[in-house]
């Protein structure tokens, strides 16, 4: 009994050691993906992947398998794996939901809305325009992630995390754009500007105006027709 116990328990190890390295791959994958160094529809193989990351082909699988569950990869019958390209339809799904969506958030979010929240929300807005292009999507990811988790809404919460890998996708499009750029980080600081001030009803109409001028740069600038 107990050594069957001892190797119940290593293999529990193992295979919480092989779910964490999962992870880490396709988070990984999906920061090439976003700053471009894996480009839409390139094609990626197994043994490429194991020799990348120095693991087992069963662990290579299964980030593969979670990938194409999540959307950034796809498979090709007798051709192999590929980076997928933006899905249009989400991303035209995306933005409807959150217009509809997240002015609401602010005025759900902003009684609870901190110093500390505030200060989070500028270093983010400074590092967005100081810091590097590839990591500007993740800076602003984390200011829709302040607003997410100040609604103190467990069913906002899972719609937005649902979103956020298409949320990424987008912005690090938009980011290479360095008009759309200089304008999405001058919305957040209104953003900002009237969450600090306690007037929920302004934030929310400059959050609308942001997500209504992301589309608008989406759509022009990458001839995707999101209304469609």
């Amino acid at each position: 009994m107990l050594l069957y116990r001892l190797y119940m328990k290593k293999q529990r190890r193992i295979i919480m050691g092989n779910l964490k390295m999962t992870d880490e791959i396709c988070k990984d994958i999906k920061n090439k993906i976003l700053v471009g160094e894996l480009k839409e529809n390139t094609k990626i193989s197994e043994r490429y992947l194991g020799n990348l990351y120095d693991t087992s082909r069963t662990t290579i699988r299964s980030a593969i398998n979670k990938l194409k569950d999540d959307g950034w990869l796809y498979v090709q019958a007798k051709s192999g794996t590929y980076v997928s390209p933006v899905d249009t339809k989400a991303i035209s799904d995306n933005f409807q939901v959150r217009l509809l969506l997240e002015p609401n958030m602010l005025l759900l979010a902003i009684p609870n809305i901190t110093n500390e929240d505030i200060l989070r929300l500028k270093k983010n807005c400074d590092s967005m325009e100081n810091g590097d292009t590839e990591k500007y999507g993740y800076y602003e990811a984390d200011n829709h992630n302040v607003i997410k988790e100040k609604t103190d809404n467990k069913v906002i919460v899972n719609i937005i995390n649902d979103m956020m890998d298409n949320i990424l996708r987008i912005t690090s499009k938009t980011s290479l754009l360095d008009k759309r750029k200089e304008a999405s980080i001058n919305e957040w600081r209104k953003i900002i500007h009237y969450l600090e001030l306690g007037d929920g009803y302004m934030a929310s109409q400059y959050m609308t105006q942001h997500i209504i001028n992301s589309s608008d740069t989406f759509k022009k600038n990458f001839h995707i027709d999101i209304d469609s």
